[in-house]
């Protein structure tokens, strides 16, 4: 299937999702698949859309950082060190054993293009070894079936927002530690390699199109992509309504 891979770029914290979701909504119509890789212009914390922004005060070293709700659920994510990637994929929404195969063919991804790196990462299993603390604010202090753990320390995590028609997965890959969540170490932190965004991002999609049987063709957002990002950054994820609604 022809789908569609976006460059690495770097964006703001309401910019980020809302381009997320401008990409959702234009899969819907389009049915082309499209992959994203993206970095943060600053540290940013991003609450899991039911988490109360109160909460936020149970972690005073994430206080100085900016604040984003997410349109995904789960527990908040401090974004600075590591590599983010959105796929939107064509779905219907009972398709619950599909959805659940993109995270394992994700993960499994990039499990392998790590492993390449030197980086032996395993996929947590939550019959096996418990949820841990489910209840944790930081989503990277919980754990859920599909996440990627090195040394015992979760370093990917993925979590997914569905419509009529797509489903949208975004997921966070912590490549160091970042001084907003210190207590979070990533890859160069928990072995002795040193992981860039900039070298993962071929062989992830790569890997990816080859178990989801996706042929990337390199593109970018449409102008009617853009155009509705900024509006529903607007609206949206740039507006203190949003962020503090609950």
């Amino acid at each position: 299937m022809r789908a569609r891979l976006l460059p690495l770029t770097a964006g703001s914290a309401s910019w980020n999702m809302a381009a997320d979701q401008a990409i959702i909504e234009s899969v819907e119509h389009s049915s082309v698949p499209t992959l994203r890789f993206y970095g943060w212009t600053e540290p940013t914390l991003s609450l899991g859309y039911f988490q109360h922004y109160e909460s936020r005060n149970q972690h005073p070293a994430s206080s100085q950082a900016t604040c984003v709700r997410r349109s995904t659920g789960g527990g908040a994510i401090l974004h600075d060190h590591e590599l983010t990637y959105c796929l939107v994929v064509p779905m219907a929404a009972s398709a619950t054993r599909q959805r659940q195969d993109l995270y394992r063919h994700m993960h499994t991804t990039i499990a392998d293009v790590l492993a390449e790196l030197g980086v032996t990462a395993r996929a947590y299993r939550l019959e096996a070894q418990g949820g841990g603390d489910r209840s944790a604010f930081l989503c990277f202090q919980r754990r859920t079936d599909e996440d990627l753990v090195v040394s015992g320390y979760k370093i990917l995590g993925s979590a997914q927002r569905r419509s009529r028609h797509a489903v949208l997965q975004h997921g966070s890959l912590l490549l160091r530690a970042s001084a907003y969540a210190p207590e979070l170490p990533g890859i160069s932190d928990l072995t002795a390699s040193h992981v860039e965004p900039a070298e993962l991002v071929k062989p992830i999609a790569q890997g990816l199109g080859q178990r989801l049987d996706l042929v990337w063709t390199s593109g970018r957002l449409s102008e009617q992509e853009r155009l509705r990002g900024h509006q529903i950054e607007a609206e949206r994820f740039g507006n203190s309504v949003w962020n503090r609604r609950r």
